[in-house]
């Protein structure tokens, strides 16, 4: 036992062994060492750095009367204490260390002489907690509570304000997932609810510490009396009476025999409990109990005593959580150590790639000690480095580095809503209450830009090298400014205008007058995006800060309009605010007007998005999209309800034809029917179409946010709203068909042809080989080499036949593929490129209207009570033969909420979304006599839809038939179900 006396004698008097720790390095049991510290009354971990933790806080409250429990911790952490903020919010509320502070303060007269200027001390000030940290005084603190762990947060709520005193809680998971912190969450949001008193205590107990030894256990918790056992020299009161009125956490909770289970059964029924020793005494309390455990609680638990525990809260592993999640862990994790060691750290992207991607065996826990460990072998390298540390892959532990050696050769830097970069971490930021750079931060343009600068230097690039990534990573927090302010309405400008100065407000007035006299299209987000810019601007040349553009000669060189306007912008600042803004500062203001701002021919060039419905639902769905997004995005063409199938096809043509559009056509439908209108298109028009045959208001705005904010091409809007599952079915023409005789060429892209160009072209070159195919050939180009990239793509063409293009830099050329490197990267772009290769224009197959046409679904001389009546039993008989599923009928009264399709006055024609189709068929109504229909129509038959996308031929023959005026009255004189069928043949 003396090894235990030599290693607390050594031990780190800020950090001092546990008794798990011990029992860890030294191979005894955890009850071993806690009776050794009994017999020989050395104290816990806690209390034995207690007196040095408390003096440092002195220390720390006599030179900040003003500073917040996170500021504490975090001056702690850096002065080698190993800390949290629950437990400083914890010291701070005892009342100990408030007497410490008051006589502390008293002794110095309540003030402090220092540098001939005098400090008034109030323990109040001091203690008080700043309304800065009030958000994270609960739950909010959590990375996930608004994701992964929104629902256990909610059921933690509830336990919590469940009357009259809450629910007592068992919280499961593995180990380090945060059972711990969000038993401590749960606590504080007692508090600050009121639910709990304002000092009520939160007491915490291991379960493990006495598992092995009930009478001690009895005395932990219940307490003893004077003579209770060997050594009771005086009543020592227990951890539940210390937890009356609040929170006892019991951590490790299945490490507790049954016999431990059994003494808690009086204090969870009734509140009552007596003292080791005590036989006639009954004593009470209010006591909270939330429990944790690693092991599952009904099989590791009595049933008796799982019973008694009504809430059960699982929290997830670290993979099984979002990959977002996972990240802002790790940068936060990163951004305590920078705290800790007082230095910036970089963080290269393959070292976050290793954190993302490792099997954390011991999940959140294992996580932080392997980010200090990669820190701490980082820090050893260059201790004497000045302000920054670098971690890279030689910090890290040989597993990580395998996860990332295992893929080497494919390493995807996408994650989902994740992307990662080099990322810069700045302790000043930090220490301000501000996070690392959101994409959404307007205003703090310069911060990325000076992040980002020490990032690449780091990387040892050449200034060449480092210009045009910073260009393209500038271009990306641009694109992202751009989609986070697209919504901003005249509402919104109004209330932020309200926080701007005066001279801001009056600078913007000039510059949106003068920008929207130059350009047709201004998005209306640039408003508040500008005006906060210019307006930080100022406030940075004021301060004397430097402004630095590094991506300033290529912005003058791609972006010449964009940057002549800019400077004229620049002198409306400098005269009105009475300062002088360099060179670099109009490159910014010039890439803003880039990307908000269009003249008539960027807009004809983008896709046009056209929303054709019957009746005017979009038009009007089309004029709220326009508003949300800030610009004209959607077209709405209405489908007169009471026009005959052909002579609507005619006047929406006629439509489209007098919008004059000069490029790709993506349109929205609101019945199958009118997919014939894309085939239309391009035969009148010459124009690409893709027809959607689904219409909403979700749906609208992301095509049109994709087309006109966002600028991609029309295959990749319709790719992307496919791998959202924003739509059901698509009818499009596929690339190019033609040119078949000439060799197929792939094109790899960057800004300069050099860098990731070349390695992309290397490494599908390389795959190429591998398949033996030589009738692909791979060209790199450079954007910036060549200016007039669209006019080298053209003369390629007469060459060959370009089937893809890939790069960092997506591109919307002639309506070739696009494919990003990142896809190129895991393989499955260069799969695409090959299927690019093989592609041949499929046959349309020799579809008829009689094959859709089933007696089993067809009513003959039906009474209709009602329009609910007819289509329920025909969609009945659809989902009986299997031709439908059972969400078929949830999305045709969808649609038909929308407005329903009448043919003539006379023919209703219900349908539902293709994705619910099993087998297509159509089924049919002939009614002994007209019903009501939408409160408008006397309908005489009913002929109800159900199609997939390769159907559009059946759908032409059939609306060709319902045109007929003579249809209804052959009809009216069949017989019977065959005759009915026969007129559809």
């Amino acid at each position: 036992m003396k090894k235990i006396l030599l290693e607390i004698q050594n031990e780190d008097k800020k950090n001092p062994y546990t008794d798990k720790e011990l029992s860890e390095i030294l191979g005894i049991s955890r009850g071993d060492i806690v009776q050794f510290r009994k017999i020989n009354n050395i104290p816990n971990s806690r209390d034995r750095r207690k007196e040095l933790l408390e003096n440092e806080l002195l220390d720390i409250l006599g030179d900040n009367t003003n500073i917040t429990e996170r500021k504490i911790t975090e001056i702690l952490i850096e002065r080698g204490f190993d800390i949290s903020r629950s437990a400083v919010s914890k010291i701070l509320k005892s009342d100990e260390i408030k007497n410490r502070i008051y006589n502390h303060s008293s002794k110095n007269s309540e003030t402090i002489e220092g540098n001939n200027s005098k400090k008034e001390i109030n323990v109040e000030n001091v203690l008080k907690i700043n309304n800065s940290t009030e958000k994270e005084n609960d739950f909010e603190m959590l990375i996930g509570y608004k994701g992964s762990l929104k629902e256990k947060i909610n059921l933690a709520k509830s336990a919590i304000v469940y009357p009259p005193n809450g629910l007592h809680t068992m919280i499961y998971g593995e180990t380090g997932v945060g059972k711990s912190e969000l038993a401590n969450c749960m606590y504080k949001y007692a508090v600050r609810t009121g639910i709990k008193e304002k000092e009520s205590p939160f007491i915490v107990f291991n379960c493990a510490d006495y598992a092995e030894n009930p009478n001690m256990l009895m005395s932990q918790l219940f307490g003893s009396i004077k003579g209770a056992y060997t050594g009771a020299s005086e009543n020592r009161e227990g951890l539940v009476e210390k937890a009356d009125g609040g929170v006892l956490f019991l951590d490790e909770i299945h490490r507790l025999p049954a016999s431990g289970q059994e003494i808690l059964f009086s204090l969870i029924d009734r509140g009552e409990f007596r003292r080791l020793g005590e036989t006639n005494n009954t004593r009470k309390a209010n006591v909270l109990i939330i429990a944790a455990t690693t092991e599952d609680p009904d099989s590791n638990l009595l049933d008796t005593f799982r019973r008694r525990i009504p809430m059960v809260i699982t929290l997830p592993n670290l993979d099984s959580r979002p990959k977002l999640e996972r990240y802002d862990i790790i940068i936060k994790f990163f951004e305590r150590e920078a705290i800790r060691i007082n230095k910036n750290i970089i963080i290269t992207k393959e070292v976050l790639y290793g954190f993302m991607n490792y099997k954390c065996k011991s999940n959140i826990g294992q996580l932080k000690s392997d980010i200090q460990v990669s820190c701490a072998r980082a820090f050893s390298k260059n201790p004497d480095s000045s302000d920054k540390l670098i971690i890279d892959v030689d910090s890290l532990r040989t597993y990580i580095k395998e996860s990332i050696k295992d893929n080497e050769d494919n390493l995807e830097f996408s994650f989902d809503r994740v992307n990662l970069e080099d990322t810069y971490i700045d302790i000043n930021e930090i220490n301000s209450n501000k996070m690392c750079l959101s994409e959404e931060n307007i205003d703090e343009i310069y911060k990325y830009a000076e992040k980002e600068l020490k990032v690449l230097e780091s990387r040892q690039y050449s200034q060449e090298e480092i210009k045009n990534i910073f260009f393209e990573r500038l271009d990306r927090k641009f694109n992202q400014i751009k989609k986070n302010n697209i919504k901003e309405n005249r509402k919104k400008i109004h209330i932020m205008s309200e926080n701007l100065n005066p001279e801001t407000i009056n600078i913007m007035n000039k510059v949106i007058t003068v920008i929207k006299n130059q350009y047709r299209f201004v998005n209306n987000g640039l408003y508040m995006v500008l005006a906060t810019h210019i307006e930080e601007a100022i406030k940075r040349v004021r301060n004397e800060k430097n402004i630095i553009n590094p991506s300033l000669d290529n912005i003058k060189e791609n972006m010449s309009e964009e940057y002549d306007l800019a400077r004229y912008v620049v002198t409306i600042i400098e005269n009105i605010a009475k300062i002088s803004l360099p060179e670099d500062e109009i490159g910014y203001i010039a890439y803003y007007i880039y990307k908000f701002c269009m003249n008539e021919e960027t807009m004809d060039k983008k896709v046009k998005v056209v929303i054709v419905t019957h009746g005017k639902v979009g038009i009007e769905m089309s004029k709220v999209v326009n508003q949300i997004l800030g610009t004209m995005s959607t077209y709405g063409i209405e489908f007169p309800m009471d026009m005959p199938p052909q002579k609507g096809i005619e006047k929406v043509m006629q439509d489209i034809k007098a919008l004059d559009f000069k490029n790709d056509i993506l349109m929205l439908i609101d019945m199958g029917s009118l997919v014939i209108l894309g085939e239309k298109i391009e035969e009148e028009l010459g124009l690409r179409c893709r027809v959607i045959n689904r219409v909403d208001t979700i749906l609208a705005m992301e095509a049109g946010k994709s087309a006109v904010i966002e600028g991609k091409n029309l295959d990749k809007i319709v790719e992307d709203l496919k791998k959202n599952k924003y739509y059901s079915i698509v009818s499009n023409k596929n690339y190019k068909s033609k040119d078949i005789n000439k060799k197929d060429l792939v094109l790899t892209l960057c800004l300069s042809g050099r860098g990731t160009a070349l390695s992309l072209k290397n490494r599908i070159e390389q795959k190429l080989l591998k398949e033996n195919i030589e009738s692909i050939e791979v060209k790199a180009l450079g954007v910036i080499d060549d200016q007039k990239i669209e006019e080298k793509i053209k003369e390629l063409e007469k060459e060959y036949r370009i089937i893809a293009i890939c790069g960092t830099l997506e591109t919307e050329i002639n309506d070739i593929p696009f494919i990003p490197y990142t896809d190129i990267l895991k393989g499955n772009g260069i799969d695409k490129v090959i299927q690019y290769s093989k592609y041949e224009k499929e046959e349309e197959k020799e579809n008829k209207l009689e094959n859709l046409i089933y007696e089993e679904l067809i009513l003959d001389d039906v009474e209709g009570v009602s329009k609910e009546y007819i289509i329920d039993t025909l969609v009945a008989k659809l989902e009986d033969g299997e031709y439908v599923d059972s969400k078929y009928i949830l999305s045709l009264y969808k649609r038909e909420a929308m407005g329903g399709a009448v043919l003539g006055g006379k023919v209703a024609i219900p349908h539902g979304l293709p994705e619910h189709v099993i087998k297509p068929a159509i089924a049919i109504a002939k009614l002994n006599k007209p019903i009501v229909w939408d409160n408008e129509f006397m309908v005489e038959a009913v002929v109800l839809i159900a199609i997939k996308e390769n159907n559009k031929i059946e759908i032409k023959e059939l609306f060709k038939k319902l045109s007929d005026e003579n249809f209804l009255d052959e009809l009216k004189n069949t017989k019977n179900k065959t005759d009915i069928a026969m007129l559809f043949y």
